[in-house]
């Protein structure tokens, strides 16, 4: 047994430092992902507690068999929720990553990819910042977008393709 399941397993039973453990686990990566759909930092980390908010609401009920895959799609469902509620539709570069010496080349990365993937269709742009921004497997892609695997892996190919020419033809810069 992971250290993840035991952390679910005590929390199911209504242990409060295994669900602040798993909290802290999961929240610098959650709140990373909702910074990249939010307007700004203060929607992000709002998006990133109504995740862990639902998280725990539905922790009962969770069967999956991969847990991240589980709290990224509700992280994806939160944030389109929020965004019809009261965000823009437009996905501007998400703010408040700080420039520090650890995290500075991964705030530029970070940049870097929303620029160049912000033309393309949204279903790709997802796939996309799941797979190379969040590190997902696509397994657990496929398990956050409720897409078969095989569509995952067309579509990430597509996106992959569409870059790698908008690349090559210097149309980024």
């Amino acid at each position: 047994m992971t250290r993840e399941d035991q952390l679910i397993k005590r929390c199911k039973a209504g242990d409060a430092e295994a669900l602040d453990e798993l909290v802290r686990m999961y929240y610098p990566d959650i709140l990373r992902y909702c910074l990249w759909h939010a307007p700004d930092r203060q929607s992000a980390e709002d998006a990133a507690q109504e995740t862990f908010i639902k998280m725990i609401r539905h922790l009962q009920s969770y069967t999956h068999q991969y847990f991240r895959a589980f709290l990224y799609r509700i992280a994806a469902n939160t944030c389109v929720d929020m965004q019809r509620r009261k965000w823009t539709s437009a996905v501007p570069l998400p703010e408040g990553l700080t420039v520090t010496e650890d995290g500075y080349h991964r705030a530029e990365e970070d940049a870097d990819l929303q620029r160049l993937v912000s033309a393309l269709p949204p279903e790709q742009r997802e796939l996309v910042l799941l797979r190379f921004a969040q590190q997902l497997t696509l397994r657990e892609m496929a398990e956050v977008t409720g897409l078969p695997l095989r569509t995952v892996q067309s579509r990430l190919r597509a996106a992959l393709t569409k870059l790698k020419s908008t690349l090559s033809e210097g149309g980024w810069e």
